[in-house]
């Protein structure tokens, strides 16, 4: 190398302490670093999801088991009931809130259950005919009875899609972004029976302290059952109320009119809309009436309305259960 003015060559000389073994280790301890850099960055990206999906779809498993166990077992409390007369038997029902997380790099997905009396309303009402009397000959009375309460479980999955399953009037329903499922239905049976239909539906009145809980562990719902009774009409008429009224007040309106009009068309009811009921033209409608509706969700009101001159037997179960809830090992 030449400098700028006598154009002399200059020689760099080596430094006595260089080490190229320093150099070498501290490249390859960058080269280790970045290695271990990518493969956690592809661990976090790709791997995580894929297994807190896995966790989360296997919570929601769970839960909608330990929902379907619920129910088997208040049914099972509401036939001993009417069997026996009484069934003061308590049931406990394990519930998981939570899907597990990955240590380290993912967090658990919080469950929200919640217990709420004022959550639905279940209300029956109809005209029939009295029995034939000296004093109130061929008279009619009106009948009305009102129920409600819901058990719900809502998981926000990160990874999972969203979903909130529903305990409701003796059914279970799937709630998710893309719509609502009837994953198991209530006590509602039709029946042809030649010309009419013998028709019998089961209400579920939820008692208890209204309590919502978050978290990932696992809590009890404990069910006892208080009284249960079925009552048989088979003289249903067109009086007061001039149609058999099913109205059901809900957040799921869609499995309940979905479940309702499947189980009337299925029995070979002709549906049509309230005026062709109205004219005879029909045997029965369904009418859903928004209630309210806030930032998440709306209320509605699912009215089945059938023509009580084609039902020969109506029989009605109400049944109503007191609910507590406990944490697993808790006294």
């Amino acid at each position: 190398m030449f400098d700028h003015e006598g154009g002399s060559k200059m020689n760099i000389r080596r430094h006595p302490n260089w080490n190229d073994e320093g150099v070498a280790s501290t490249v390859g301890t960058i080269m280790a670093l970045m290695v271990f850099l990518a493969f956690l960055s592809m661990f976090t990206s790709q791997y995580v999801p894929v297994w807190m999906e896995e966790n989360e779809a296997t919570h929601m498993n769970t839960v909608y088991s330990q929902f379907a166990n619920l129910k088997q077992s208040v049914d099972i409390q509401v036939q001993a009931g009417l069997i026996l007369g009484s069934s003061q038997v308590q049931i406990f029902s394990p519930i998981k809130l939570g899907a597990n997380g990955i240590p380290m790099f993912a967090a658990p997905t919080p469950g929200y259950l919640s217990i709420h009396r004022s959550s639905s309303y279940d209300y029956v009402n109809f005209s029939f005919g009295a029995p034939t009397s000296v004093v109130n000959f061929n008279s009619t009375t009106d009948y009305e009875s009102n129920t409600g309460g819901t058990i719900s479980m809502y998981a926000p999955n990160r990874y999972y899609v969203k979903q909130e399953l529903a305990y409701e009037n003796g059914a279970i329903i799937l709630k998710q972004p893309d719509g609502e499922y009837m994953k198991a239905s209530p006590q509602f049976r039709v029946n042809p029976s030649g010309a009419f239909y013998q028709i019998s539906y089961t209400q579920l009145d939820i008692r208890g302290d209204d309590s919502s809980y978050v978290g990932y562990g696992t809590r009890g719902i404990q069910t006892t059952l208080k009284a249960a009774s079925t009552t048989t009409f088979t003289n249903l008429t067109n009086g007061t109320h001039p149609y058999l009224y099913i109205n059901h007040t809900t957040w799921y309106e869609g499995a309940w009119n979905s479940s309702f009009n499947q189980t009337l068309t299925h029995a070979g009811m002709e549906y049509g809309t309230p005026a062709q009921l109205a004219a005879g033209t029909a045997n029965y409608t369904i009418v859903s009436t928004l209630v309210e509706t806030d930032l998440i969700d709306s209320f509605y009101q699912v009215s089945v309305r059938i023509n009580p001159l084609i039902v020969s037997r109506f029989s009605l179960t109400e049944a109503y259960l007191e609910v507590t809830t406990t944490e697993m090992g808790a006294n």
